[in-house]
C-alpha cells in the first residue's frame, strides 16, 4: 500500500527540462538549511493525516512548494506555524534569499478558508503536477504545465487518491479539473483565481467546504 513516504520518494524521481523538481533539486534562492530533503520531510509530515478533503491545484509554483514543499503554502505560512504537523527546527527564521518571506495570496485564501471551516488539519494540499514549471525567467516564475507533464503527473495524482478512495475531491483550475474528468474521478470544482479573480476564488472555496462541513456534520 502507499504511504505518504512512498509517494514523496515516487515525486522526488522525475526530471524534466524547464522544470524543478523541489524534492530533488536545489536552488540559488533557497537558504542553505532548506534544501531536497528538509521539504520531503514537510510534505510528508502535511500528508500524514485522515483527510476529509483533497484539494488539487494545476502545478508548483515558485511562491508556494517550491520553496516549502507543500502545495498551496508559502514561505510566510511556514514561518508562522500556520500549517499544522509542520515544525522548523530551532532557529531557522527564513527558507529564501529574497528580502523579504515568500508571500502567496492563493495560499492565504486557502488557509484561511480551511482553517476558518475546520479543515486546516484534516486537508490535503496537492498539485497535478508535482513539480514547477519554470517560465521564461527561470526559478522567479511560472508557466502552465506542458501535456507530457501533466501526463506524467496525473499518474503520481492518482497514486495519492487511491490512499483515501473515499475522500472528497476539490479541483482548481482547469488543468486539475480536466486531471479529474480523465482519471474518472468524481470532484467539486472551483474557480480558478488566476481567471476569476481572488473574491470568486474565496466564495467558491468557501461554498465547497461549508457544504462538506454539513454533510460531515449529519453523516
Amino acid at each position: 500500500m502507499m504511504t505518504p513516504e512512498h509517494y514523496v520518494e515516487a515525486i522526488s524521481v522525475p526530471m524534466l527540462p524547464r522544470v524543478h523538481n523541489p524534492w530533488s533539486q536545489t536552488c540559488v534562492m533557497e537558504t542553505s538549511i532548506n534544501g531536497a530533503e528538509d521539504r520531503k520531510e514537510r510534505l510528508i509530515a502535511h500528508l500524514d493525516c485522515t483527510p476529509k478533503l483533497i484539494l488539487v491545484g494545476n502545478s508548483a509554483r515558485y511562491q508556494e512548494s517550491r520553496f516549502t514543499g507543500i502545495p498551496f503554502t508559502s514561505e510566510q505560512q511556514i514561518l508562522d506555524g500556520l500549517v499544522p504537523r509542520v515544525q522548523l527546527p530551532e532557529g531557522v527564521n527564513r527558507l529564501s534569499k529574497r528580502g523579504k518571506p515568500m508571500r502567496d495570496k492563493t495560499a492565504e485564501i486557502v488557509w484561511k478558508a480551511l482553517y476558518e471551516h475546520g479543515f486546516a488539519t484534516s486537508t490535503i494540499l496537492c498539485n497535478t503536477v508535482p513539480w514547477h514549471p519554470e517560465g521564461e525567467r527561470g526559478a522567479g516564475s511560472d508557466r502552465l504545465p506542458t501535456h507530457r507533464e501533466i501526463h506524467l503527473g496525473r499518474i503520481y495524482l492518482q497514486s495519492l487518491i487511491d490512499m483515501h478512495p473515499d475522500v472528497p475531491i476539490a479541483a482548481v483550475g482547469m488543468v486539475a479539473e480536466k486531471a479529474m474528468h480523465d482519471l474518472g474521478v468524481h470532484y467539486n470544482g472551483i474557480k480558478d483565481p488566476d481567471i476569476v479573480g481572488f473574491d470568486e476564488f474565496r466564495e467558491s472555496l468557501d461554498a465547497i467546504l461549508v457544504s462538506l462541513a454539513f454533510s460531515n456534520a449529519v453523516a
